[in-house]
């Protein structure tokens, strides 16, 4: 069997496993999955671009964004437990969108896609994200 079947089949079992633990996760962990999903694809396609192409940065990336993950995930599981809801873990979620969106637009910034009014917009996101922001 390719390493690729094996990786894929051992993601699959580790998901699995994971889901049936914790039991469903709200919207904002879909759309924080496809977020990942997205920052990765634009981080490739921009390392591509540029030239910079590494793949034990790739790596690290990864398993960073899989380390969030499972913080998340336990962060749900610790919540559900102690108070029956999962508030916490869904504003944790939607604080790492946050971060990957603005990891986008840079990703696309790089590559020269214009940004437009988007350039303020990820300023200010990124003063909230950072704590500069008021408050």
């Amino acid at each position: 069997m390719e390493k690729q079947h094996v990786l894929s089949l051992g993601i699959g079992a580790i998901a699995a496993f994971w889901s049936a633990l914790v039991g469903s996760f709200g919207l904002a962990v879909s759309v924080l999955l496809v977020v990942m999903l997205a920052d990765y694809i634009t981080g490739l396609l921009c390392a591509t671009v540029n030239k910079e192409l590494n793949s034990s940065k790739g790596w690290r990336g990864f398993i960073k964004k899989l380390i969030v993950l499972i913080l998340i995930g336990l962060l749900y599981l610790i919540e559900l437990s102690l108070n029956g809801t999962a508030t916490g873990g869904e504003g944790a979620a939607w604080a790492y969108i946050a971060i990957e969106f603005i990891s986008i637009t840079e990703n696309a910034g790089k590559i020269g896609v214009p940004l437009g009014p988007l350039t303020n917009i990820i300023a200010v996101l990124k003063e909230k994200v950072n704590g500069k922001g008021e408050k």
